[in-house]
């Protein structure tokens, strides 16, 4: 994946949340049919699946620019979980219990937010990251696009995909798959979940940046999720984590 000149073709994807078949399935899609140069996450590595060392081992191991998820930090102890479901307490307990120190280590040191050129990735929100807090409508979206700069910003956190666009103080959810990049225009997407979705699809999604092409596309792939219900029962995390990813909710 190295290259002498700038990426032209990016792969984004956010919340993979322990699911290992999940996303070696990404991986395999963006560097088998994608052929993108390079990868961001925008968080959540851990947390509910029952891979969470192999997931961060993987991202380490792609050299991909990452940034903190909440469940990332709530495994280490760095944020509030009271108001975690029980089910998602007793998976995140779990996790901070089985992480080895090197990917504990690993985890604590990602930043907030990443810019690169034109675009910036961020886990939650780019107005106050740290808060975790959710975009899920246009109001909130028209906060959020006072607080940055770049012409894209990329988000994950809510598991469900979403294109706005931007365009003289007017804001569009885009319904199409794909949005050109145009020059005036600024955009935030959420790249969805590779590891849980939660907007009715149990396909994996992540995003495609072309930057000769000029586009941002949300894509889905499907995967062995079999594999990776048995992977949760195996460590007798609770069964609803397992039961959920058929439904995709």
């Amino acid at each position: 994946m190295t290259t002498d000149r700038p990426a032209q073709r990016i792969g984004i994807f956010s919340d993979i949340h322990g699911n290992l078949q999940a996303l070696q399935t990404v991986f395999h899609v963006l560097e088998e049919e994608e052929c993108v140069d390079c990868y961001y996450c925008c968080g959540d590595i851990v947390g509910y699946g029952g891979n969470p060392n192999e997931c961060v081992d993987l991202i380490r191991a792609k050299n991909c620019p990452t940034v903190a998820g909440n469940h990332d930090h709530a495994a280490l102890g760095l944020t509030d979980t009271s108001y975690f479901n029980e089910i998602a307490k007793a998976a995140i307990q779990w996790t901070g219990d089985v992480l080895t120190p090197d990917n504990a280590a690993y985890l604590k040191s990602l930043p907030m937010t990443i810019v690169e050129g034109e675009f910036m990735i961020v886990h939650s929100s780019p107005k106050d990251p740290e808060a975790w807090n959710y975009i899920l409508t246009l109001p909130d979206a028209r906060v959020n696009f006072e607080h940055f700069d770049t012409q894209t910003c990329f988000v994950g956190h809510s598991h469900q995909p979403f294109i706005i666009e931007y365009l003289g103080g007017k804001l569009s959810c885009l319904v199409q798959p794909f949005v050109p990049v145009v020059e005036g225009r600024r955009y935030l997407i959420n790249v969805g979940s590779v590891g849980q979705p939660r907007d009715g699809n149990p396909d994996a999604s992540y995003a495609i940046y072309d930057r000769t092409q000029q586009r941002i596309e949300i894509k889905r792939v499907s995967y062995d999720v079999a594999a990776t219900q048995e992977a949760i029962r195996s460590e007798g995390l609770p069964s609803q984590l397992a039961d959920r990813l058929n439904h995709g909710w």
